[in-house]
Parts: C-alpha cells; structure tokens; sequence
C-alpha cells in the first residue's frame, strides 16, 4: 500500500480493475485506496455516488456534512465480512460515513466517506439464536 498522508483525499475502489487496457478484466480487492485528489475532486466523486478515503475521521465527517448541507452523516462501523480474508482475517474493512444517512443505492444517494486503518474499532457480531 502506498504511504496515506493525513488530511489528503484518496480515490476508494471496493473492488479495484487491475488488468490493463484491451485485456480480460481482471480485478483484486485489499487494495481499496488508490490516487490521490484534491478536495474538490473528492466532493464531486462522493456527491456522484463513487467513494473516496481520509485518513482522518474529522476530515470525513466534515466532508460528508458539507455534501448535504450540514445534515448530519451516519457513521458506519468497520463491516463483517461475507467470507474472511485468504488469511482468516474478518477485520478487514474500513469504518466510513453515509452522507446525509442516504446510502449510495438511494435515488440520487451520495457514495461512500471511508477513513481510519483498515479494521480499525471492528466488533463480530454476535449470532442470534433461539436459544437463551
């Protein structure tokens, strides 16, 4: 992974193309964060349903209240997996802001705000049973 420099925007693709142009599609996951842009980029990627990566937890919080004129953004904890990582690992997303509370796959929905170290604050959630 490259070096993430604090108060930087970062281009954030779950699932990343790594095949190069004109051969068969080939894409990777764990390498979610890719180039850096600017600020303003950031807004107009978020703001057309593409998400984007801040290092700090302030810095996405104030960009996801700005994209929905000061309504506040719901925080999303760092998400259990479907199927751990080769290596076992559950702890393997990103904490990250929905803003406004709208999810990317509401009618004009914003996409996603990820921050933080890769696993950082996971918590298994607990099965339900029937059982006491």
């Amino acid at each position: 992974m490259a070096i993430v420099l604090r108060g930087r925007f970062y281009e954030f693709h779950r699932e990343r193309v790594v095949s190069r142009p004109g051969q068969p599609l080939l894409t990777q996951t764990g390498i979610e964060i890719g180039p850096e842009i600017s600020s303003e980029q950031a807004f107009k990627r978020v703001r057309s349903g593409k998400d984007v990566y801040i290092l700090g937890k302030e810095d996405a919080y104030k960009l996801a209240t700005q994209l929905q004129n000061g309504r506040p953004p719901k925080e999303e904890p760092a998400h259990e997996p479907k199927f751990p990582s080769p290596t076992g690992r559950e702890d393997i997303y990103y904490r990250h802001y929905h803003p406004g509370g709208m999810h990317p796959s509401d009618p004009g929905g914003p996409g996603h705000i990820y921050f933080g170290e890769r696993g950082e604050n996971f918590e298994k959630r607990k099965m339900k049973t029937g059982s006491p």
